[in-house]
This record gives structure tokens, C-alpha cells and sequence, in this order.
């Protein structure tokens, strides 16, 4: 399960083993806002009407409450894969329909939405790293086992293993996210 994976991120940081993943909602209040965005999700997921209202009700408070105490915005139409860790909570808002792959590490600040231009969403790839206060913007394609910098505006297609900065972001260099994003069974990485 999605939420599973998610909160792993939190005990394998702690170096606690996997079952422990149903504890650290106590521990981290940053998992909270994923901890709700799944629920949502899983209520909008449901094809049975019956079911879907009545419990979309309960949650859209829930969602609120969130919202304010953690100061996180997550659509529950978002679509984002399993191991989906937030280092601190504050300031991020993740859009409508954006598509974040599996094993991806986030900080305070960040946000990822539509540009203004057009109201197209990025497609984010696995084990992507965002800086604190980053933004990733617009109808763009971000690459598998990306560092995205701290204050990165990103406007544009990065490829796999790029390292960008800036505003507008550009390659630092291609040397990948492996240093940043942290998961269970990360596989070593050869240095040759």
C-alpha cells in the first residue's frame, strides 16, 4: 500500500524497522498531510456514489483542518506514488492532477502547480529531490533521480540525473539524487 510506503520513509530515516510505519504520524507531524491526502484519494477513487459523497463529507473538513494546521496542500486528485516523504512541514502545495513518481523527498516551501500560461500540470519522475522553496511549474516532463535546488524556479523538461539551480533552473551537473533521497533497500550505488 501507498500510505505503507509513505510513512516507511519516516521510520527507515529513524533507522527503525518497516513495521514500525503505523507509529510515525506521532513522530512526525509531516506525514499528517500525507496521512489525509491518501484518504482523499481513496475517496475519490471510489466508483459508488453512495459511498464517495457521504465520506468526501467527512473528509473535506478533515482536509481544512489539515490545511491549516500544517500549512500543506495536497489535491486529493494528485496522483503521487508510494514512499512520498515531506521533511518539514509549511508551504507546499501540490496541484490538481500533478504526477509525482515513487520515492520522492520534499522540503518546506515548495510548490508544484500550473504556470499561469496554461493550466497543464508536471509529470515528476521517481526518487526526485525538491529543495526547499522550490517551484516546478507548467506543462513540463521532470526526470528520474533529479535534485531540484533550494529556491530552483523550474519552467522547463529535466532530464534523468540532473542537478538544477537557479531562477530560471539550470543543469549544475548530472550527477543524480542518489546523496538526497533516502528509501528502504536503496539499492549501492557504484562510484566507477
Amino acid at each position: 500500500m501507498k500510505i505503507i510506503d509513505d510513512l516507511d520513509m519516516y521510520s527507515n530515516r529513524k533507522g527503525w524497522p518497516r513495521w514500525t510505519w503505523f507509529l510515525m504520524p506521532l513522530f512526525f507531524p509531516c506525514a499528517w498531510p500525507i496521512v489525509v491526502y491518501r484518504f482523499g484519494s481513496w475517496v475519490v477513487s471510489l466508483k459508488i456514489k453512495l459511498f464517495r459523497i457521504p465520506l468526501y463529507i467527512i473528509y473535506f473538513p478533515i482536509k481544512r483542518i489539515s490545511e491549516v494546521i500544517f500549512n500543506t496542500e495536497i489535491s486529493e486528485y494528485a496522483d503521487l506514488a508510494g514512499g512520498f516523504y515531506i521533511a518539514h512541514v509549511g508551504n507546499v502545495i501540490i496541484a490538481h492532477h500533478t504526477k509525482i513518481g515513487k520515492n520522492t523527498s520534499m522540503h518546506q516551501g515548495v510548490t508544484i502547480g500550473v504556470s499561469g500560461a496554461d493550466d497543464k500540470l508536471p509529470v515528476i519522475g521517481d526518487r526526485v529531490y525538491f529543495g526547499a522553496g522550490c517551484k516546478v511549474v507548467g506543462s513540463i516532463t521532470i526526470g528520474n533521480d533529479v535534485v531540484i535546488g533550494a529556491n530552483a524556479v523550474v519552467t522547463k523538461d529535466v532530464p534523468d540525473n540532473a542537478i538544477v539551480v537557479g531562477i530560471p533552473a539550470k543543469v549544475l551537473n548530472y550527477k543524480g539524487s542518489y546523496e538526497f533521497v533516502h528509501y528502504r533497500n536503496k539499492p549501492v550505488q557504484n562510484n566507477n
